[in-house]
């Protein structure tokens, strides 16, 4: 008997709520299941050091740019050895709906996060 794969969950995490909508529209889409976050609007466990009960839940979190907050942005750091982390831009599609654009992954490192080295500017 063959078992269907489970379906993998990826955690949005957007303070705009037309944004985790439209994001997690379209990650259905693709055929995962989502979880959602306003972040760090809320009272947030990670910015007291303890672990997020959603990251225990994902296989993948995608956290929204213009969400992240400098002390969010370094928990989420510390926290990517458990659990990948993307940090993603919005964009519009065609139809105007909010799609996420993968900008970088808390794994590459510190500097991935904030934005490109100064070799990645260089020809």
């Amino acid at each position: 008997m063959i078992r269907p794969s489970r379906l993998r969950t990826a955690l949005v995490v957007s303070a705009d709520s037309a944004v985790r909508s439209d994001w997690a529209r379209h990650l259905e889409a693709l055929g995962m299941r989502t979880l959602r976050c306003v972040g760090p609007q809320v009272l947030c466990v990670l910015l007291d050091g303890a672990h997020c009960p959603l990251h225990t839940e994902a296989d993948l979190a995608i956290y929204d740019r213009s969400t992240l907050t400098p002390e969010l942005t370094l928990m989420l750091i510390r926290a990517s050895h458990s659990l990948p982390i993307a940090f993603a831009k919005d964009q519009l599609d065609a139809q105007g709906r909010h799609e996420p654009v993968i900008t970088a992954v808390a794994s590459a490192g510190a500097d991935a996060c904030v934005g490109p080295g100064v070799h990645g500017l260089v020809r």
